[in-house]
């Protein structure tokens, strides 16, 4: 069998995290944003984000993020 390199481990790694957070309906204990509020800053990115822990559950959590220059 075909050996990987480390950089080609830690891609793979990346790719599998979009790759289940892109499905959390197939996928179980998979968090994902489900909602956004507030100010919109230069980036475009939302002052609150809300994350649902797992697709089907009925909570979330809502966190105010300040961006780090």
């Amino acid at each position: 069998m075909p050996q990987i390199t480390d950089k080609e481990y830690k891609q793979f790694e990346v790719l599998k995290k979009i790759f289940l957070h892109s499905s959390p309906d197939k996928f179980e204990g998979v968090y994902f944003i489900c909602g956004e509020g507030g100010e919109r800053d230069e980036l475009g990115l939302p002052e609150y984000i809300t994350v649902c822990p797992s697709y089907g559950v009925d909570a979330r959590l809502t966190k105010l993020y300040k961006r780090h220059s």
